[in-house]
């Protein structure tokens, strides 16, 4: 697989919490907390992709290095998602943290951690239905 599966789950971090921590003007839109529903999706992508990234550095250290990403998403690991899933909603706590005692214009709100939570659930549950749904053929 590409060099380039190592630097996309930090590069997508990395652009989330400087995202986060920039202060800067947020548009403001009329649906009812749309803010929410961007957190549960940008953490659903951070920790589908850190998965692929652990999964991926998984199986080079067994010494595979001809796998594709379908192979990553039908060899579904719970240890893995574990991982990914902690590391996420480790990070998005500390960019919640960030915002409240380090950014100027912005605060903490516990609820877009319960949302970047939900995000996380969510890629979760999805890695491992599409994993079922792989293996099924």
């Amino acid at each position: 697989m590409s060099k380039l599966i190592y630097w996309t789950a930090p590069f997508y971090t990395a652009v989330i919490v400087i995202g986060s921590l920039v202060d800067n003007a947020v548009p403001s839109v009329s649906i009812d907390h749309v803010d929410k529903w961007y957190h549960a999706f940008a953490y659903l992508i951070m920790n589908s992709l850190w998965y692929i990234f652990f999964y991926s550095r998984y199986l080079n250290k067994q010494g595979l290095s001809n796998y594709t990403l379908g192979t990553v998403l039908k060899s579904f690991s719970r240890p893995v998602i574990i991982g990914s899933s902690v590391l996420s909603f480790i990070i998005g706590v500390l960019i919640e943290l960030g915002q409240e005692f380090i950014s100027l214009n912005r605060t903490m709100d516990i609820m877009d951690v319960l949302a970047n939570f939900t995000g996380i659930i969510l890629a979760a549950l999805f890695l491992w239905i599409l994993n079922n749904s792989l293996n099924k053929y």
